[in-house]
């Protein structure tokens, strides 16, 4: 389970953990199966259910984490950190065709109406059905208001190509076979579904009227594309900004004489880590971090080990940026507090509630002292596969 990633101005673990092993879905079937996980043997809870010691040991030792920032975070002697040359990758420039693609894929699927079409692959149907073997049904083949993506998959072979076709109100039966590793039951057997088609809707095309709906200040389909490329280039633009920012940020580390953060930092990163991803888990997903853990059949320890090597970076990190801090006097003020902030898109309330007083200046001073190096370097903006190139002949020197 390892995990890497820079930290400094980046999200959570949980996020790319989540990212890695398939994104929400695969959250959701894991949190349905931790219950089975959690209902081996072992004591029994107010529930009646039995827990597994283990699991309950587990959750008691993510309960009794307490960072504690150390009195010193290590040794660091800077180098050079003003007018320094920094690589990092330029932002892409987004177009037109650039927005339509993502209207297409992230809007407009959102926005459907009802139609007389046949169903087709893409389209959204809304069906009930009744599955029977030699004219009986079976358990587990009837459901009613099955609402999905036609042709995205999720049902056995032949089901979703044998509704393509149909129209809202119309009734079918289609022959299907089940798979050979389908359960005991029913695997390799014949069976017929009765259809139902309930409804059939499409996405709406996006027209003028769409497009005053989606945002009132655009009057044509033409305005409101450039609208979304515009949020899109600034959003390109701001992650391209803290991509330089955390590139100057290692290219003080790589020119300084010794960085050396100490164990008590690292295990303070952990420690703040492993609340923030559980409670990311907890507020995204309804799941805790104890759970997301032992359905994989981990340890806190594991975690600790997977977590380590981008808390060992983010202890540099943050070991070179306070003392960029200290050496230029930049100070976590309330006004630089609300401003970093505001360049996250987060109001203070939000951090407020993500982070505790000195978490958050922490943070803050980091973001100070990187964007002093950033503004201050000799910046060369390259494309991604030549910034690839480059560090993939580095790294074979």
């Amino acid at each position: 389970m390892k995990l890497k990633g820079k930290a400094l101005l980046a999200c959570t673990l949980a996020a790319m953990m989540l990212a890695a092993c398939g994104g929400q879905q695969d959250t959701e079937e894991t949190a349905e199966s931790v219950t089975e996980a959690q209902t081996e043997t072992g004591d029994t809870g107010e529930t009646g259910e039995t827990v597994d010691p283990a699991y309950e040991e587990l959750q008691e030792e993510i309960a009794a984490v307490s960072p504690e920032r150390p009195d010193s975070l290590g040794e660091v002697e800077l180098g050079e950190y003003m007018g320094i040359t920094v690589d990092t990758e330029a932002p892409a420039q987004i177009s037109s065709d650039d927005a339509l693609l993502f209207i297409e894929e992230n809007v407009l699927p959102n926005y459907l109406e009802e139609t007389d079409e046949p169903a087709q692959e893409g389209f959204t149907v809304n069906i009930d059905f009744v599955g029977k073997m030699d004219g009986v049904a079976f358990d587990g083949g009837t459901a009613e208001d099955q609402t999905f993506v036609l042709g995205n998959g999720g049902y056995i072979e032949g089901f979703e190509s044998g509704i393509v076709g149909m129209k809202a109100g119309e009734t079918r039966d289609i022959n299907v076979t089940f798979p050979e590793e389908y359960t005991e039951e029913l695997a390799g057997k014949d069976a017929v579904f009765t259809i139902t088609m309930n409804s059939v809707q499409k996405e709406r095309a996006l027209d003028d009227t769409l497009a005053h709906e989606l945002n009132a200040d655009c009057d044509t389909r033409d305005e409101y594309i450039e609208f979304v490329r515009g949020e899109l280039q600034s959003q390109e633009d701001m992650n391209a900004e803290f991509g330089l920012y955390d590139a100057a940020v290692e290219q003080v580390i790589a020119g300084s004489p010794l960085v050396e953060p100490s164990e008590d930092a690292v295990n303070w990163r952990m420690d703040e880590m492993i609340l923030a991803d559980n409670n990311m888990l907890s507020s995204a997903y309804g799941i805790s971090l104890a759970d997301y853990i032992s359905i994989y059949g981990y340890d806190l320890d594991d975690y600790r080990d997977s977590i380590r090597e981008t808390c060992e970076d983010q202890a540099r990190q943050y070991l070179v940026t306070e003392a960029i801090c200290d050496a230029e006097g930049l100070e976590a003020t309330d006004e630089a507090l609300e401003e970093w902030a505001s360049v996250n898109g987060v109001t203070m309330e939000d951090v407020n509630a993500a982070y505790d007083a000195d978490e958050a200046a922490i943070r803050c001073r980091a973001w100070l002292a990187a964007r002093l190096v950033a503004e201050n370097a000799q910046v060369n903006y390259m494309t991604g596969e030549e910034l690839s190139e480059q560090e993939s002949a580095e790294s074979a020197q």
